[in-house]
């Protein structure tokens, strides 16, 4: 995939989330919470970076794990029926997506 097909696939993904409700922080900035949309070589990867107001105990042991794939399972379905392959990149956590060729 060319760095020209990855940028459109971002911008796709992006603008996608947006339609569908969701609130796409940048890549670049790492302190802010929301979704994380970025590009690697072939592909783009979609996670989600909690706020404070969802733990406002201020735990430093919260996982969020239910959240987690409540999101992850809302991110597989509306990607999938805008037309893009995706799948859960089981190492980070995060949501993997591809044109479908």
């Amino acid at each position: 995939m060319t760095a020209d097909a990855v940028e459109k696939l971002l911008a796709d993904v992006c603008g996608t989330l947006a339609r569908a409700g969701f609130d796409v922080a940048s890549a670049g900035n790492e302190g802010s919470p929301g979704l994380r949309v970025r590009r690697e070589t072939a592909s783009v990867l979609v996670g989600w970076v909690p706020g404070s107001e969802l733990d406002p105990a201020g735990r430093e042991d919260a996982e969020f794990e239910g959240i987690r794939a409540a999101l992850r399972s809302a991110l597989l379905a509306i990607l999938t029926q805008a037309g893009h392959a995706v799948q859960l990149d089981r190492e980070s956590g995060e949501v993997r997506v591809r044109l479908l060729a």
